[in-house]
């Protein structure tokens, strides 16, 4: 089983090539690490996650915003729980619902910071920081604590939307789901549709298709992925 460090390192390297926004690209870091809470020893994870997104929720009642951005969260929480491990979350499928999930709850916490005035530089590195709390493995939060905010400090605020919170939640989450196609035990990649098992040839295969898409992206239409 890969380790909590490979899949973040992967999924910056599966990323780096499409993503260059040090908050976007620590959304990859957290779509890698947040698929694996499916896991029974992430539960206290997953309360920390229900807390917060009931706190949200009221939150967003009570100031008569849409309160539905607190509730994904809660939603997000109940899909781990109810999955075993590899099962749903690590599919295509779940990686999706997942990933629009968190995105749009991302998405309202930010609108909630702008709302107030908040510095956007300031809200992208609180946003961060909690997801980096609630998803990352502890022995990682301090590097990702000190350099995911620096990062942002220092570089150009990046151009929010829903697709592109999306889209980098996502390909985190995949790249989590391209490593575990090398274990031994492999991946339902189509989970809940089918309980075929993909491993390592299909894993080669879809990381040939990450290398020519990546090598286009890069030399085609960005000439620098700097």
């Amino acid at each position: 089983m890969p380790s909590y460090k490979k899949h973040a390192l992967f999924s910056l390297i599966i990323a780096l090539p499409f993503i260059h926004d040090v908050f976007y690209l620590s959304l990859a870091v957290i779509g890698a690490s947040i698929i694996d809470m499916d896991h029974h020893v992430r539960q206290n994870d997953l309360i920390i996650l229900v807390v917060l997104g009931i706190l949200l929720a009221l939150t967003f009642f009570m100031l008569k915003l849409p309160f539905l951005i607190g509730t994904s969260l809660v939603v997000m929480a109940t899909i781990f729980y109810l999955s075993k491990h590899r099962g749903f979350v690590h599919s295509i499928f779940g990686t999706l619902v997942l990933s629009f999930l968190l995105a749009f709850s991302i998405l309202g916490i930010y609108a909630l910071f702008y709302g107030f005035n908040i510095d956007t530089k300031i809200s992208l590195s609180v946003i961060s920081v909690v997801l980096g709390i609630i998803a990352l493995n502890k022995k990682i939060l301090l590097p990702f604590f000190v350099l995911v905010p620096v990062g942002i400090i220092l570089t150009a605020v990046p151009s929010l939307s829903l697709f592109y919170v999306f889209l980098a939640l996502l390909i985190g989450s995949l790249s989590h789901i391209l490593l575990d196609l090398f274990t031994p035990s492999g991946i339902k990649l189509f989970n809940p549709l089918s309980s075929r098992k993909f491993k390592k040839s299909f894993g080669i295969v879809l990381f040939i298709a990450w290398a020519l898409l990546a090598f286009i992206y890069v030399f085609k239409f960005n000439n620098t992925i700097f």
